[in-house]
């Protein structure tokens, strides 16, 4: 009986001490230790820190907690603010009984008003890299087994919760500037319950919402299972949802995800990307994520869409050290004009007012003041030095300006910067392109070489499906070499080299385009030989051939024979300037009719000019006599077109033009205006698309 009245006593005695403590330690005013704080975190980083507020300690509960407001830590010298962070308040409790098993519970962490700074200077250094006073050494493990400067207690957070705060990144070497807001930040992770996420918060001021639940707190460090993973996110008008497990989310190895990505309009994304992004839509893309990051992420059974484009098949990204895609990827069809909406429109300007169009040919070049159809945009080669890829694409049907390539096959290749589409195989209109290209961004001027060559491709299908003109008929062999360096493409265009060569066999063409070009004397010829005007003349060949040197493009050979006329042509195509000055030589082959005489073509590519050659147009009254300069590479090029020996163009000279007495200039001022809009509607589709 003492025994129990002596326990009790002293149990009291405890009771009261303790209580006791807790009181004179609640009483005590912490302030008085700050100075103490700010000078330890000087000694650790090389730092100010300063609280503003009260520090209170609550001791009367099985939770202690401790919370501080204002708290100010001092940026680096060089930043461009003078607080790296700056915190409203901070709240922590924890609980007491977990500590007598090695156990720091943390039942709650609160922040808020938190302002973060992350940046880095021109240099690359950031102003997270401390400059400590006297480098803290390390404990030896002699030490550590004797218990002395042992290791910190086992750590388990309950919730976390963070309210009205920000993370800014800045880095002034590349100007970005990116912005985590956080508006509500909650985190559950009650001991064996899995631990669940609430986020609400905008990033660059586009706004987002996570929500998700995932593995027990304790596995996240030292797994014994696969790390469940469920989440579900909107941002960008986007929705992505992520769904499976990682076996060891500490080192982000054996993921096991599958990744859902859909969106309306992908010009919602623009905020969150930095930059302006193209109106395209809808979108979707899924893929089974499978790897490790430290090695190569598997993209397997993946699946994209952009509108009615589609692409499927499998990739993988090896993320560590430079970044590099490689992938197989299959599409039934590939619309180009569902990734170039918000995209098109009219061929910029440089300013100033645009060229007369009637411009007198020869004039002085349009220049910045006038319409340019090659952009001076910077070529946005950036992004490809930022990871290397190696693609292997095959297309069943490729949509481009309304033409169909079908059976497209080609490997793209990026290496440090530089990109090469090797080989390109497809099938276009009846017949079949093949070539390469080659884009050198890896060195301070960016080069291009271009290699297409196009064989049996019916020219009067791709003219009509580009919606250009339905006036001609015909196939064509058609092979472009060319190569430029620049820093866009107008820069590369004026510094071109190379040639171009287009050969077309047996054909026709609408005797209304043949007017505008013969000045009349095609509707002469054919109520003169035929007894009436038809709708359509015959072609026998039509052969074109340019040199390029350093962007002055000069014709070598210009050729358009028809049943009743010649036409040949001669001049230049000045690239840098787009300035025209060519000139069209009709040729009747009647012996009785002489109406036609030379053309000339000026302005600029953009806004070109026709106008008839006074001297020349005299000249052809007095009856001029010329003759017909044919390449003999033309010839071969028509032979595989399969036109006959016995075509005029075959025989250099059978284009011979025959003297006519008399006869008056041709009418090819008064060129149809209907002709006129679809020659020049041709030319602007050809160079500006």
């Amino acid at each position: 009986m003492r025994i129990g009245k002596i326990l009790i006593i002293a149990g009291i005695a405890v009771v009261v001490l303790v209580v006791g403590a807790a009181v004179v330690l609640m009483s005590m005013d912490f302030n008085r230790f700050k100075p103490q704080i700010a000078a330890e975190v000087k000694k650790a980083t090389g730092r100010d820190m300063t609280i503003a507020g009260d520090l209170r300690l609550n001791l009367l509960t099985l939770n202690p907690g401790l919370a501080v407001d204002g708290v100010r830590f001092a940026n680096a010298p060089w930043g461009s603010r003078p607080d790296m962070a700056v915190i409203k308040r901070f709240e922590v409790k924890v609980s007491i009984m977990p500590l007598l098993s090695g156990t720091l519970h943390v039942e709650r962490v609160v922040i808020e008003g938190a302002d973060i700074l992350v940046e880095r200077n021109r240099d690359g250094r950031g102003n997270y890299e401390f400059a400590a006073e006297k480098p803290a050494e390390p404990a030896k493990p002699e030490d550590v087994a004797k218990g002395e400067g042992g290791s910190m207690p086992a750590l388990a957070v309950r919730e976390i919760t963070i309210k009205d705060s920000s993370l800014t990144y800045k880095d002034a070497k590349s100007s970005q500037t990116l912005v985590l807001g956080v508006q509500s930040l909650a985190v559950a992770a009650a001991p064996g319950d899995p631990l669940k996420l609430d986020l609400k918060g905008t990033y660059n001021a586009e706004p987002f919402t996570v929500k998700g639940t995932m593995g027990e707190l304790a596995e996240l460090m030292k797994p014994t299972k696969p790390w469940p993973v469920k989440i579900a996110a909107e941002a960008g008008g986007a929705t992505v949802d992520i769904n499976g497990s990682i076996a060891n989310p500490a080192a982000a190895s054996g993921i096991d995800l599958a990744v859902a990505v859909e969106g309306e309009d992908l010009s919602q994304m623009s905020k969150i990307a930095g930059a302006p992004v193209p109106p395209l839509g809808p979108y979707s893309l899924k893929t089974r994520a499978v790897g490790s990051m430290d090695k190569v992420i598997e993209l397997r059974d993946l699946a994209a869409q952009m509108g009615k484009s589609a692409l499927a098949g499998k990739a993988a990204l090896q993320l560590k050290d430079r970044p590099v895609l490689s992938a197989t990827l299959s599409s039934d069809l590939i619309d180009l004009a569902d990734f170039t909406k918000g995209g098109e429109g009219e061929t910029g300007t440089a300013g100033g007012a645009p060229a007369p169009s009637g411009a007198t040919p020869g004039a002085a070049p349009a220049g910045d003041g006038g319409k340019r159809l090659f952009p001076d945009d910077p070529l946005p080669v950036d992004g490809l030095k930022a990871a290397d890829a190696n693609i292997d694409l095959t297309v069943k049907k490729l949509l481009a300006n309304n033409i169909a390539v079908e059976n497209l096959h080609t490997v793209v290749a990026l290496r440090n910067g530089d990109l090469t589409v090797t080989p390109i195989d497809a099938d276009v209109a009846k017949g079949k392109i093949s070539g390469m290209i080659q884009l050198k961004a890896s060195q301070a001027t960016p080069t291009l070489d271009l290699k297409i060559s196009g064989k049996k491709i019916d020219m009067g299908q791709v003219l009509t499906d580009m919606a250009i003109t339905d006036l001609l008929e015909g196939v064509i062999n058609t092979d472009l070499d060319v190569a430029g360096r620049g820093k866009s493409v107008r820069q590369i265009m004026a510094g071109l080299n190379g040639k171009t060569n287009v050969v077309m066999g047996n054909g026709r063409m609408k005797s209304s385009a043949i007017d505008a070009y013969v000045g009349g004397a095609a509707s002469v010829l054919t109520q003169v030989i035929a007894g009436k005007k038809s709708e359509y003349t015959v072609i026998n060949c039509f052969v074109s051939q340019f040199d390029v040197q350093n962007g002055l493009a000069t014709s070598k050979a210009l050729l358009f024979d028809t049943e009743y006329a010649q036409i040949t042509g001669q001049g230049t195509i000045n690239l840098a300037t787009e300035q025209l000055k060519l000139t069209v030589d009709p040729k009747p082959k009647s012996a009785t009719v002489n109406t036609a005489v030379p053309v000339e073509i000026g302005g600029t590519l953009a806004e070109p000019t026709y106008r008839v050659n006074p001297l020349a147009a005299a000249a052809k009254v007095g009856g001029l006599v010329g003759a017909v300069v044919f390449p003999p590479a033309a010839v071969i090029g028509l032979g595989e077109l399969g036109v006959s020996d016995k075509n005029p163009c075959m025989n250099p000279a059978g284009g011979q033009q025959q003297t006519a007495p008399g006869g008056t200039p041709g009418a090819v001022e008064n060129v149809g205006k209907d002709v006129k809009d679809k020659i020049e509607k041709g030319l602007k589709g050809i160079f500006g698309k």
